[in-house]
């Protein structure tokens, strides 16, 4: 029987796995993470864990944990990547944001270094959508235009540690674009 994706629901065991997930951590990827998970907890953000995966091999098992608004409509703002490989010292970890309103902090991107900019424009490309989607997000970055998938986004990982700061800040702007009523 294959293996199937696995969902964690109840909020106190999704809490009981992250803080089970942060563990196997690295220390500077565990103080990221609990950052972001602390200062979405704070604004009462939806979390749930799903599409666990593990290989074939039982050698490596995949986390995804979504961290949502609830108002003024229900959408995911970040997403944790966490991959545990047994026998590794620790697992790896990379953080997915969903930057759609980028348009309403167009500042803050302008001022992240290029290694920042470029995991950003690295986004998918909406390609099947139409024009005239609601999906799609169209920003610019450095006079260059992209139109990206909603349900795309890059992964971001092992950043300096003001790099990490700039995506927490980031992510702390599309919350608030997200929210602003």
């Amino acid at each position: 029987m294959a293996n199937q994706p696995t969902v964690i629901n109840k909020r106190e065991d999704v809490i009981n796995k992250i803080n089970e997930l942060f563990l196997l951590l690295s220390v500077d990827d565990k103080k990221i993470a609990e950052s972001l998970h602390k200062w979405a907890i704070e604004r009462d953000m939806k979390i749930g864990i799903g599409n666990i995966r593990t290989n074939a091999a039982n050698t490596k098992t995949n986390y995804d944990i979504t961290y949502s608004a609830k108002k003024p409509t229900p959408r995911s703002i970040f997403l944790f990547k966490i991959c545990v490989i047994k026998d590794a010292d620790n697992a790896t970890f990379g953080i997915k944001p969903k930057l759609l309103n980028i348009e309403k902090y167009q500042s803050a991107i302008d001022a992240c270094p290029d290694s920042v900019k470029n995991v950003i424009r690295g986004i998918k490309e909406c390609k099947v959508c139409k024009t005239n989607c609601g999906q799609q997000v169209v920003f610019t970055i450095d006079g260059v235009q992209y139109n990206s998938c909603t349900y795309g986004g890059e992964i971001f990982t092992n950043l300096t540690t003001e790099e990490w700061d700039l995506l927490y800040n980031l992510i702390v702007e599309e919350y608030k674009a997200h929210t602003a009523v």
